[in-house]
């Protein structure tokens, strides 16, 4: 986070803004209206295709690409996070308790294909109207009509890891690389953890095992949301 703030430092420094500049949208690998004043940039990436925004004043940045982090860093008890849909994709944004006074942020796990991206900001000022944008991002795949009204911030939807999420709710039952009382958890199918954790229209067919789907729906379905579950899923697939 050190190194972000500095970087945004040195934006504002170098970028100043055209109040009366029309709103730019074309960022190559997606599209995002932005805020009157606003105006892209380009920064040197190492494996990724790394930007932001500035108005001269306030800036973020972005990180688009296969290892783009997530918002686990900025979650503190200053922060209040939510969990809500941009045109079809599943999305993590956080905002600081105190207008001004921390991290503005947006995380989609599925941007593109295997892309994630992330965009930060820090003690931004017109908060409103960078979240109004980040409704606005839409990649190739987008769907438009799937989008959400209000971002409903709060503090019990901070971004946990895999690896912790593992410890707290899988461990117990599964090793990550050999059997258990459950199979190693590196071999779990995708496909079926969905169904048995989120999927409540999924037919349950009798099963006298002890942790059997009806027992993994009761016990994580109310807890883990599908932001959860794709992170177990890459901790999962990971090499960690």
């Amino acid at each position: 986070m050190k190194q972000i703030v500095l970087i945004l430092l040195i934006v504002i420094s170098l970028f100043s803004c055209n109040s009366n500049e029309k709103r730019s949208k074309d960022f190559g690998a997606f599209e995002m209206m932005l805020p009157p004043g606003y105006k892209k940039f380009k920064l040197q990436g190492i494996d990724s295709y790394v930007g932001g925004i500035t108005n001269g004043k306030d800036s973020l940045i972005f990180d688009y690409g296969w290892y783009s982090g997530d918002l686990s860093s900025a979650a503190t008890n200053q922060q209040l996070f939510a969990i809500d849909t941009i045109n079809g994709k599943l999305a993590e944004i956080t905002r600081p308790k105190i207008k001004g006074k921390g991290f503005t942020g947006l995380y989609i796990d599925k941007a593109y294909k295997d892309n994630k991206i992330t965009f930060i900001g820090f003690n931004i000022e017109d908060e409103e109207s960078i979240l109004e944008a980040f409704k606005s991002i839409r990649f190739p795949d987008s769907d438009t009509t799937i989008n959400s009204i209000k971002f409903d911030f709060s503090i019990t939807a901070a971004p946990s890891s895999g690896r912790k999420l593992f410890h707290i709710h899988c461990a117990a039952c599964h090793f990550k690389d050999r059997n258990m009382t459950g199979p190693a958890f590196s071999s779990i199918e995708e496909s079926k953890f969905y169904s048995w954790i989120l999927d409540t229209t999924a037919i349950i067919q009798p099963d006298s095992t002890r942790y059997s789907i009806k027992y993994h729906r009761e016990t994580f379905g109310k807890t883990l949301n599908e932001i959860d579950v794709q992170r177990l899923m890459e901790y999962s697939n990971s090499d960690r």
